[in-house]
């Protein structure tokens, strides 16, 4: 019941900040644009079974002793840096693993990239605003369980990617803390970027965000491409040796932002594909535009318009809608998705693009 009051009050408190939310567009420095790259397959058609919301099944009632074995990590930037005004961002990982049998404990990056077994997918989930440190235990596991289900044959590698989201203090000023964490979002782009960039290149890997997620992983794919953010290249240089794909769920950000010359008009270079769910009942997207005059919808909310995939060109042929607002409906926060099993089965053909995993 605890939990439960606390998701709820967590969507009201993001559908009433959206509401009056003042602007956050920033200035845009001039950004490096790199060769395009060749055109890489898309995945087939989407998996389409519609079933009731359900409890997720227990992954250790079911017979995945791979994914048992494998456990998750979960890599937090809340100790590196969240203001670029006076240096460059530099990343302080703090990572723990959780295991079947042990639970959580603190580890290090070197652990975890050791133990990425090469050719085995990683899926890294980047969470929105408003959640907690002890949502991020209770929500990274159940969608491990959520997603390994889906794939009982086929292990996972999951990484959580926790940057700092929650509202320690309520101020009266609600609308000021959304443009901040809209703005945290994008600068820790930087730092999964950066973890991106440490997991082996033989590894695929599929970003799932979600709300001001997707800035995050908007905002990694942009600097992996070539773009700055906040003026700021990454160090290492853009476009990792990974296949990258992603999925969207209730995007939080302009559904422009990822044409060219838009605030993460290179994101979609590196990219070989992302699924967007859009859901036309969202509160919070609803009122999106509401925050500052002239803005655009949410990419979460409309998906790509015509006119978008007019400027992306091929590029657009990289971005899958699905609509889930007969499904959904108003509902925002991420266990709204985790739900659902059909779901998974769906995001499955983005985490599995046509490699033949090795069982440990």
């Amino acid at each position: 019941m605890i939990q439960s009051l606390r998701r709820s009050l967590r969507a009201n408190l993001l559908a009433y900040s959206m509401l009056m939310l003042c602007s956050d567009m920033a200035a845009h420095s001039q950004e490096i644009v790199p060769p395009p790259l060749p055109p890489l397959p898309l995945p087939g058609p989407v998996e389409r079974v519609i079933d009731p919301v359900e409890p997720v099944v227990d992954v250790v009632s079911s017979p995945q002793p791979a994914l048992i074995t494998m456990g998750y990590w979960i890599v937090g930037s809340q100790s590196s840096p969240q203001d670029f005004d006076e240096s460059a961002p530099v990343f302080c990982p703090s990572v723990t693993r959780f295991e079947h049998c042990v639970g959580f404990r603190q580890s290090n990056m070197q652990e975890l990239t050791q133990s990425l077994q090469p050719g085995v997918p990683v899926c890294i989930l980047s969470h929105g605003s408003f959640v907690s440190w002890e949502d991020v235990l209770t929500e990274s596991q159940e969608t491990w369980k959520w997603l390994g289900h889906a794939s009982p044959n086929q292990p996972i590698q999951m990484i959580c990617f926790s940057w700092p989201s929650d509202r320690p203090v309520f101020s009266p000023i609600v609308q000021l803390d959304v443009n901040r964490l809209g703005r945290r979002a994008e600068r820790n782009g930087f730092y999964l970027a950066s973890l991106v960039q440490q997991i082996p290149s033989e590894c695929p890997i599929c970003l799932i965000g979600h709300s001001h997620g997707t800035r995050v992983v908007a905002s990694s794919f942009h600097l992996l491409g070539g773009g700055s953010v906040n003026g700021y290249l990454l160090a290492t240089g853009p476009y990792p040796q990974h296949r990258l794909r992603a999925v969207f769920a209730a995007s939080a950000m302009d559904h422009k932002w990822l044409n060219p010359g838009q605030r993460y008009g290179q994101a979609l270079r590196p990219v070989e594909c992302v699924l967007n769910l859009k859901n036309s009942c969202d509160p919070a997207l609803l009122i999106y535009p509401l925050r500052h005059p002239f803005s655009s919808g949410a990419l979460g909310f409309t998906g790509l318009t015509r006119s978008d995939r007019k400027k992306l060109g091929p590029c657009g042929n990289k971005i899958h809608d699905l609509d889930l607002t007969e499904e959904i409906g108003k509902g925002h926060y991420w266990p709204n998705y985790f739900r659902r099993p059909w779901l998974a089965r769906a995001i499955r053909n983005y985490l599995f693009l046509g490699e033949q995993t090795a069982h440990p």
